[in-house]
């Protein structure tokens, strides 16, 4: 991991302090991360996801038991979400040309 140094205003290093004392946050470093996170991905979601992959997750769940698959090791999970952005992408595609040939430019 990375060290970076930065200067905030007095107010607020003592209202992040207070936030982490309070227990909102483990350390400064925490909420920094988190803060940044929030402005650079805000696609993903609190636990990681698009908002596209939590979709399909979710709507995996509400499928038959039939269909489920067991991840039993991380190269099962890998599989497993490169499966899922495959078919979210899929998706996508077949979303964007819809959309064209009914409305075309």
């Amino acid at each position: 991991m990375t060290t970076i140094n930065i200067s905030l205003p007095t107010n607020m290093y003592k209202d992040v302090k207070r936030a982490v004392k309070v227990g909102s946050y483990a350390s400064i470093s925490e909420m920094i991360r988190d803060s940044l996170r929030k402005t650079l991905y805000k696609e993903v979601t609190v636990n990681g996801l698009t908002p596209a992959e939590e979709d399909e997750i979710l709507e995996t769940a509400a499928t038959p038991d039939d269909n489920d698959e067991v991840w039993e090791t991380e190269e099962d999970i890998t599989r497993g979400f490169e499966k899922l952005r495959k078919k979210i992408k899929s998706k996508s595609v077949k979303n964007k040309t819809k959309r064209y040939i009914q409305h075309p430019i």
